[in-house]
């Protein structure tokens, strides 16, 4: 009995250990919500008691456009090192069934390994710009192989993301340095 009391409180420790660091990150609330089961009223006791600030807080809809990893030869790249440290970080996994839904993919460990890898990205790369819920759409989306995925250069094989609805083959940030 005391091993299922421990593992319980366990993971809530886990849950509001990972609320905290979403909300550091500044996801939204559904997002919090979809990966730790905390409502609306718990997410906002804990941001009163954790000090975070109302002003940090992203609102409205979680961006789906994937356009920010496929708009130009620099992006391209971009996320090309993004799907690598998805892949290190086990946020990737190829071959994501497209029947499962979002909400079934979204855990508490899949929220702990999407924190894992946006910190290493964002650690190697503090200048992007992108936030961790486009992240969250970019990893099911590579998984899934069917809008984007992983693709070569054009010019010089080099790995790159491509949009497979597009016509042509796309090129990497350094054979079209121009489009940056």
């Amino acid at each position: 009995m005391e091993t299922q009391a421990s593992d319980g409180a366990r993971r809530d420790s886990r849950r509001y250990q990972l609320a905290l660091r979403l909300m550091t990150h500044q996801a939204r609330t559904g997002t919090i919500f979809a990966m730790t089961s905390l409502s609306r009223h718990q997410q906002e006791a804990l941001r009163q008691r954790w000090g975070v600030a109302e002003n940090t807080r992203r609102r409205g809809p979680s961006p789906t456009s994937l356009g920010r990893f496929t708009h130009s030869p620099r992006a391209r790249s971009e996320g090309a090192v993004l799907a690598v440290f998805c892949r290190i970080y086990g946020l990737l996994r190829l071959g994501t069934p497209a029947g499962v839904s979002r909400r079934k993919l979204l855990t508490l460990e899949f929220g702990e390994r999407l924190c894992d890898t946006y910190e290493a990205y964002r650690g190697c790369f503090p200048w992007s710009k992108f936030e961790i819920e486009e992240l969250l759409s970019f990893a099911i989306e590579i998984a899934k192989n069917e809008v984007i995925g992983l693709g070569r250069c054009e010019s010089c094989s080099g790995t790159v993301i491509m949009d497979r609805l597009a016509p042509h083959r796309p090129a990497c940030a350094h054979c079209q340095p121009t489009e940056r």
